[in-house]
């Protein structure tokens, strides 16, 4: 879940912003803040594995398939339980400032070792459900030969971990660290011209361009990250570059997404078409038939043609100042009920958590609209150009290969369909709504009016959150 990075970082914020109990300040002896640190992390990765250790034997001697979800769920809670435990260390003990006592805050370093035990729970609860991973696989492998269809044995534990870390963890972490990098470099430079009063301007445009290079370029770092390479010439992949022509999207190249093949799925990188990926897992052209394949490609394209990824950081941006502009303005108009001691400090903390998690709802619940409309546009994309359809109406036939392709993704990453996802919702939610829309016409789809009323409603609140501070 890429949500994870993203608390990591958004905690560090916190703390060098200022915010947190402990008010950056080291309130304990260092050696005790450093136990905390290392040994919460280590008492819980060894909770979940005591607690994993328990669904294994209940799955081996009882044979109970409901051990498996109990075995996700402890490893999911656990992974929450970590950046809690991370928020705890760095706002109220001062474990970002105890770091950089001994490192000197040097450029990233200090950030990356406070960051390094959390992110080495997270490796410590996929290398423990690695068993009961493997044993889910074993149970898939003889429905696959009774299908005739590709399997892949697992890959070894210490892969399948890397994998996993890879794709949940470094694949944001790794650019927004180099912003980061970015970001002090230019701070660090502009303290030691402190003396000229273009210095602090220029910092700013400097930081903004930066950050601005480093997003766009992000592809680039991003394919490494996730070990992905270009896709061998063939008739899949000229079928594939068909979809985007078709629909007058630009792509740099198609990347076969290496995953050892623990891993269907697929996705789009890139805000600019001559820095756009589309990535495919190695699983997902060996399992899917060619049909299916173009269903997903259609709708990775779907994203980009309907703008989805700007879409989204407007609707982000909107969702945070709902929260953060009235606070701004009451602050401006010297409203009594907001004083400096009200938003500083412990309280401040508080009201940017309320504000993060106000966001985390409406952020999740756009983002899954988008993922329904995708799923739309690929049905359309198959009726259109490949079904040949006439009759301007959703076809029965085109909703069902998208549907098996999402209930395929669904059985061989071994995830219930009715599992909820905080950015996708869950496969049986995706696909009673496009069983819904058979025989509506293709051109008057209800999830086409809300998302413009979505984008509408982001544009305005944008806007007048931007009115707010300029005349603030």
């Amino acid at each position: 879940m890429q949500l994870y990075p993203l608390v990591l970082i958004g905690v560090l914020l916190m703390a060098d912003g200022g915010l947190g109990f402990a008010a950056g300040v080291v309130l304990l002896d260092t050696a005790y803040v450093i136990t905390a640190a290392i040994g919460g992390v280590l008492l819980l990765a060894g909770l979940a594995a005591g607690g994993v250790a328990w669904c294994r034997h209940r799955l081996d001697a009882r044979q109970q398939p409901s051990a498996v979800l109990a075995a996700q769920r402890i490893v999911h809670v656990t992974r929450w339980l970590l950046l809690v435990h991370f928020a705890v260390m760095v706002l109220v003990l001062g474990w970002l400032d105890t770091v950089r006592s001994a490192t000197g805050d040097m450029v990233a370093l200090d950030e990356v070792l406070a960051m390094g035990p959390t992110i080495a729970g997270f490796a410590a609860t996929w290398w423990v459900f690695y068993p009961v991973e493997r044993r889910v696989r074993e149970a898939l492998l003889m429905r696959c030969l009774d299908e005739g269809s590709s399997f892949f044995p697992l890959p070894e534990r210490g892969t399948w971990v890397l994998t996993q870390l890879r794709t949940h963890v470094f694949f944001l972490l790794v650019p927004i660290l180099l912003i980061l990098v970015a970001v002090e470099a230019i701070e660090a430079t502009a303290g030691m011209l402190a003396d000229h009063a273009w210095t602090s301007p220029l910092a700013d445009l400097g930081t903004m361009l930066a950050a601005a290079v480093i997003v766009i370029a992000a592809p680039l770092v991003s394919r490494f990250v996730l070990d992905a390479e270009p896709m061998p010439a063939g008739p899949l992949r000229d079928d594939l570059l068909g979809v985007c022509r078709r629909h007058g999207v630009r792509v740099r190249e198609l990347l076969v997404w290496n995953t050892h093949g623990s891993m269907i799925n697929a996705a789009v990188m890139g805000m600019v078409g001559w820095l756009r990926y589309v990535l495919l897992t190695d699983a997902l052209l060996e399992a899917m038939t060619p049909r299916q394949v173009e269903a997903v490609m259609a709708h990775e394209i779907g994203h980009i043609r309907l703008s989805h990824l700007p879409w989204l950081l407007v609707s982000l941006l909107a969702a945070a100042s709902l929260v953060t502009v009235p606070l701004v303005g009451a602050r401006v108009l010297g409203a009594g009920a907001v004083s400096d001691a009200s938003v500083g400090g412990a309280s401040m903390t508080v009201a940017v958590m309320a504000a993060a998690a106000v966001v985390f709802i409406i952020f999740g619940w756009v983002s899954r609209r988008f993922e329904r409309q995708a799923d739309v546009f690929a049905v359309r994309h198959l009726d259109a150009h490949v079904d040949r359809n006439t009759t301007g109406l959703i076809s029965a036939g085109a909703v069902a290969v998208v549907c098996d392709a999402l209930g395929r993704i669904a059985l061989l990453n071994a995830v219930a369909a009715g599992r909820r996802s905080w950015r996708h919702g869950s496969i049986a939610w995706r696909q009673a709504y496009l069983r819904s829309i058979v025989g509506r016409s293709a051109a008057a789809m209800p999830i086409d009016r809300q998302v413009r009323r979505i984008k509408v409603a982001a544009a305005v609140i944008l806007t007048l959150a931007a009115i707010v501070v300029i005349l603030g």
